[in-house]
């Protein structure tokens, strides 16, 4: 039986001998990538003027809401909601034939006692009456006419007026409806005086006085234009920590309404950013990248980018100052591929 050496021998001999016929394992070799022919440019610092955009409300600096001052049923509702009306208008009437009834009985016996008065003093005149019964006569006169006076005060409370010119936004009431004093049946506001109200931390308040212009949006109303603070609240608030800031919007948008989301831009302290144009960043997937070029070859760089400041795109992170990075052909380019710059 042959020994385990003089088999080896043997089989490393033959593959020797194949190795020398040209036998080989199968491979492929990858093909170089071609060369490609871009523009570059360094990655620099730049100014920057940062904002903080802050969320507000529209609402109307003149508003009032109408309300029921004594009892009674709505007799008339003289607007709707959408009304243009003028100062003065009668908007809401109540059923006043109760308090006109008091009012009539009050002025009756107010004229009653004026006359009773009239025939006191001309007797207390010619000395035919004491001071005592003239003394009360007279203050029966007057507590008469301050009823009287009362009366007809608490008559006119059954007739709500517009206090100026407005547009109704809101009825809370409707005809036959029994009004208790204090609920409110009308809201009308000063559509002219539509302000953007923003709620602005302590921090930034301080930067602003009356009269800043500030870039504000009302996406809904088609306004993105400067706005000029016109009120600064002088307290902040305990919880929230901001100062309500009110900021005049420009009349005449037709689709201005109070209640509408706003926003306005706030110019924080700024600094110096690195920058590079707007076409050096491409974009893989949810991920911002650029070509950085070192001894002719393109290396794809992830980058964090932050806001546009005209055509250069500011970057939080991903490069240092000076790399310089692929402008025009980007979007092509495969990482590690040769490029020739132009």
């Amino acid at each position: 039986m042959p020994s385990p050496s003089s088999l080896i021998v043997p089989a490393a001999l033959a593959g020797l001998l194949l190795a020398g016929c040209g036998a080989a394992p199968h491979a492929t070799t990858a093909k170089p990538l071609p060369s490609v022919s871009v523009a570059v440019a360094p990655a620099a610092l730049v100014d920057h003027s940062a904002v903080e955009e802050l969320p507000g409300t529209v609402r109307a600096s003149r508003f009032a809401t109408l309300q029921a001052r004594v009892p009674g049923v709505i007799g008339r509702i003289a607007a709707t909601p959408g009304t243009q009306v003028e100062a003065g208008a009668v908007l809401v009437e109540l059923d006043a034939r109760e308090l006109g009834a008091k009012r009539d009985q009050a002025k009756a016996l107010a004229a009653q006692a004026a006359a009773d008065f009239d025939r006191a003093k001309l007797l207390y005149d010619k000395q035919a009456t004491t001071k005592a019964e003239f003394d009360a006569a007279q203050a029966r006169a007057e507590g008469s006419a301050a009823a009287a006076s009362e009366a007809a005060i608490m008559f006119g409370y059954t007739t709500m007026t517009a206090p100026f010119a407005g547009v109704v936004v809101r009825k809370h009431a409707e005809i036959g409806d029994l009004l208790t004093p204090g609920r409110p049946v009308i809201d009308i506001e000063d559509q002219a005086s539509l302000r953007l109200e923003v709620e602005v931390p302590e921090s930034l308040a301080g930067t602003l006085a009356l009269g800043t212009q500030l870039r504000a949006q009302v996406g809904a109303a088609g306004i993105d234009a400067e706005a000029a603070v016109a009120e600064i609240t002088p307290a902040a608030d305990p919880v929230s920590r901001s100062v309500l800031v009110k900021l005049t919007l420009p009349v005449g948008s037709k689709d201005l309404r109070s209640g509408q989301f706003g926003r306005v831009a706030i110019p924080t302290i700024g600094g110096r950013m690195l920058a590079v144009p707007a076409p050096a960043v491409v974009h893989r997937g949810q991920l911002d990248a650029v070509f950085v070029v070192t001894d002719g070859v393109a290396h794809l760089r992830l980058v964090r980018v932050g806001e546009h400041q005209g055509d250069l795109v500011l970057l939080r992170a991903g490069l240092s100052p000076g790399e310089t990075v692929v402008t025009d052909g980007a979007d092509a380019l495969i990482d590690g591929q040769p490029v020739t710059v132009r």
